[in-house]
Order: C-alpha cells, then structure tokens, then sequence
C-alpha cells in the first residue's frame, strides 16, 4: 500500500510541475519567473481538480467488489485517474509549444525576408517596445538626430508599452541576418561612434 501512496504522491508532483510548464508552453516564450508569475499559473484549479477527482475515486471505490481493502481501492483508483489527467496535462502542454514553435519559426522567416528586403533599400528599422514617445528635446535636435541614424542606415521604431515576448525573440533574426551588413556599411564599432555622434548633439 505505501508504493501505491508514494507513487500517488510523485503523480501529483508532477501535476503541479506540469502544470507550471504548460503556462510557459501557452505563453512561449515568456522567460522564466517562478515566483512572479506564480499567481497565473492556475494552481487553485489543479486543486480543485485534484478534489473532483479525489471524490470519484472514493465514489468509485466505495462500490463493494469483491472483498477489497476500501484504502487500498480508493488509492489504486485515485492513481489511476490522476495518471489520466496527468497524461492530458502533458499533451495539452506539448500541442501548445508545438503550436507556439510553429508561430516562432514563421515570425521569424518574416523577419528575415524583411531584413533582407531592408538592406537592399539600405534602411534598416530596429523596433523596440519604449512606452509612450514623448521627446525630451526640440524639433531641431530630433531632426539632426534622425539625420544622423540615416547617414547609419538605421531607423528607431518605438512600438509602444506592449511588450509581445515572441515578437521580441523573433526580431532578433533580423537584427542577426543585418548586422553583417550593417559592419560592412558602417565599419566596426558603428554604433558607438554613432552613439557618440548623438551625445554630442544632445549634450
């Protein structure tokens, strides 16, 4: 009986580790952060589930078969029925990041066809996720920076406070596929001279 017990016990284990996993696979790829994002993983209703199925079991096993132990019943059922949930969690998690890998990897030969299609117009466009754009200087020191990203061949678009992670780990093939030819356009170290360009400007 104390097998039964453990492996009911490794079972849910392994439910809440599942479950946590499937809120990673949903959300892909959204970095790890156990502890802040420990209130979205849905954990209460793994509870309840786990509840439900805690009460079938003893339904179930409270029907007289034979001369079985009604503990050792109740705990064969419940193993059962949560290896069966188990196993749902698990392919419910593996469609979503098979899903969510499929949506990656077309983002991502989006990108790379218009980082190719940038370079050949020489006007590369960094996106970036800055909040609202309120400029802190005038209209003359923003044109003489724009100026300058477009002696670089570069371009700034901000795209608002919504951070989309998939967006974010797709974007960074096409700064991958521009950044040869961007060294090629600029020399090395392009950025900081450039940087340096605007601090003058802005200083």
């Amino acid at each position: 009986m104390k097998k039964i017990l453990y492996l009911n016990i490794i079972v849910i284990i392994l439910t809440f580790v599942v479950n946590v996993l499937i809120f990673y696979s949903i959300n892909f790829p959204l970095p790890f952060d156990f502890k802040g994002n420990f209130k979205d993983y849905g954990t209460e209703y793994i509870l309840i589930i786990l509840l439900i199925i805690g009460l079938l079991a003893y339904l179930i096993a409270s029907v007289k078969i034979r001369q079985n132990n009604f503990k050792n019943k109740f705990l064969h059922i419940f193993l059962i029925l949560n290896c069966l949930f188990l196993a749902f969690l698990v392919f419910e998690g593996s469609s979503e990041y098979i899903k969510k890998k499929k949506e990656l990897i077309l983002r991502e030969m989006e990108y790379i066809k218009q980082a190719k299609k940038d370079i050949e117009n020489d006007r590369v466009t960094y996106k970036f996720a800055g909040g609202l754009a309120v400029s802190d200087y005038n209209e003359e020191t923003e044109n003489n920076i724009d100026s300058i990203y477009k002696n670089y061949g570069v371009t700034y678009f901000n795209t608002g406070c919504i951070v989309d992670f998939m967006d974010l780990k797709a974007q960074k093939k096409y700064q991958e596929t521009v950044k040869p030819y961007l060294i090629k356009r600029n020399g090395k170290n392009w950025e900081l001279k450039m940087k340096s360009e605007i601090e003058k400007i802005r200083n």
